[in-house]
């Protein structure tokens, strides 16, 4: 599809950075070439070729000329320890590596290309490109497990090809549209800044490696090239509207993306007042192991005063979210089970890791359809979305309940005197700490809070009709003057 746009608009531009732009037909001159010595080097397909490349025009060229070449990609974070990269490129098997000139000397070991220097000879007549099948490889990323040991999650061409052609329907994606590419490459949001852009014949705009994680940059980076299209964390794009509080003069976006955190209940309407009503906001959630997304749900103009979180939303197209007890049986609307993802977007599973493959995607023993274990879970509610209620390690199990602490430091927040709560469990002494940030810094967190006071946050259990005030919970409150992000 990228081929295609090329032959189709060669001049219109493909990459726009501070160090260079590229139009269409100068991205692919230079991923040809590059993909035509790759084939030289021994690439071949599910074999990976490692990515160690700053931000910049470079990164869209290496990954380009690796799927050019019939290989799979592997992008490594530029920031990780020398130990760390060495692991994981004995791990994945690494024989080429695609970096800088700057970095050359890390990887003497490994046959090094350097994509800053690397002399395009331009082929008139496209060489042949090796053929490849639907579910060959096109990446690796590795994420971080939960005993410390990465996994590296193995994704298929028609696994993200299929989210991508979803997610480029449903926001109309075109050739009018440049996505702002903020995300690392080694995280998969980044594969969407990528492909979703160059096959619509957008472009990408890409922030200085220097600059990414500043926000006058951003700004100025999305005013320049005339951004539409915001990918994020909500952290980063809360970081943009506090900057634009101050320095607010235009902007182009239509749609922001959300997706990989908790999405404030106030960050809408912070984007809406701040970005302009016409901005579009949608949520999207999922697992890496489900090739970026799987659910998605755009969030309303005016928030729903009786929410208590932004809705999951529900599947996107060919994929399938469950919410299971322990036995795998359905849960009713309303009761929290574990979350399980089906259909085309699933990962193979994990390179070279077959106990945690075996572990994490499964055969359902009635369907036998095969599902990927998120660890997250949620519950149906009945207007037919899915409401994410946390990880399995934010429940807790308290007096014969089972306690969900997202849920309490939601209702605390929405105490008048409360401006920001944390909530923890002692698990020596069995209790729930509150750490509370006051609205007010004059307040005695201890004088206002009380169970009779109709402004004190309640708080519902899942299995409980009625609404019980916090403090029947919480057994210690204590003011702290900031929450570390």
């Amino acid at each position: 599809m990228i081929i295609e746009q090329a032959e189709r608009i060669p001049n219109a531009w493909a990459v726009l950075s501070s160090r260079g732009n590229l139009t269409y037909k100068q991205l692919i001159d230079r991923a040809y070439s590059l993909a035509f010595f790759l084939q030289q080097q021994g690439a071949k397909p599910n074999h990976l070729i490692a990515i160690f490349v700053e931000k910049g025009w470079e990164q869209i060229v290496a990954c380009l000329a690796i799927l050019l070449s019939g290989a799979a990609y592997l992008p490594l974070d530029v920031g990780s320890p020398l130990d760390r990269l060495c692991t994981l490129i004995q791990e994945a098997d690494v024989k080429i590596i695609l970096t800088q000139s700057h970095c050359q000397p890390i990887f003497t070991h490994l046959t090094s290309i350097s994509v800053d220097k690397f002399i395009s000879d331009v082929y008139p007549i496209p060489f042949p490109i090796k053929q490849q099948l639907a579910t060959d490889l096109a990446y690796v990323i590795y994420t971080s497990g939960s005993t410390g040991k990465p996994k590296g999650v193995m994704i298929s061409h028609q696994a993200v090809i299929n989210t991508i052609l979803d997610m480029n329907s449903r926001l109309e994606i075109s050739a009018n549209d440049r996505i702002f590419a903020l995300s690392h490459l080694n995280f998969d949001l980044s594969v969407y800044d990528i492909f979703g852009a160059l096959t619509t014949g957008g472009a990408i705009v890409i922030p200085d490696h220097q600059h990414y994680k500043d926000p006058k940059h951003w700004y100025e980076m999305l005013i320049k090239h005339r951004v539409t299209i915001w990918n994020s964390v909500p952290m980063l794009m809360q970081m943009l509207i506090e900057y634009l509080k101050e320095n607010y003069h235009e902007n182009q976006l239509r749609h922001v993306l959300l997706s990989g955190d908790w999405i404030p209940l106030s960050l809408p309407k912070s984007i809406s007042m701040t970005l302009g009503e016409h901005v579009t906001i949608t949520s999207l959630g999922g697992a890496t192991e489900a090739s970026i997304w799987s659910i998605a749900y755009p969030i309303p103009k005016q928030i729903p005063r009786k929410w208590k979180s932004i809705p999951y939303g529900m599947p996107l197209r060919n994929q399938r979210y469950y919410v299971y007890d322990s036995h795998l049986n359905d849960c009713p609307e309303w009761v929290t089970g574990e979350l399980y993802i089906g259909g085309i977007g699933l990962a193979d599973g994990y390179w070279k890791d077959r106990i945690k493959t075996e572990s994490s995607f499964i055969i359902h023993p009635h369907t036998n359809e095969r599902l990927y274990r998120t660890g997250d879970y949620g519950r149906f509610v009945p207007s037919g979305y899915i409401e994410f209620v946390g990880r399995k390690d934010f429940q807790v199990k308290l007096h014969g309940h089972r306690i969900e602490l997202g849920e309490i430091e939601y209702h605390l927040e929405q105490h008048p005197d409360i401006h920001q709560a944390i909530v923890t469990v002692d698990n020596k002494s069995q209790r729930l700490i509150a750490y509370i940030m006051p609205e007010n810094e004059f307040l005695s967190v201890l004088t206002p809070i009380s169970v009779g006071d109709p402004a004190s946050p309640k708080y519902r259990y899942a299995s409980a009709g009625s609404l019980y005030p916090v403090q029947i919970y919480i057994e210690l409150f204590s003011a702290i003057d900031n929450i570390p992000p």
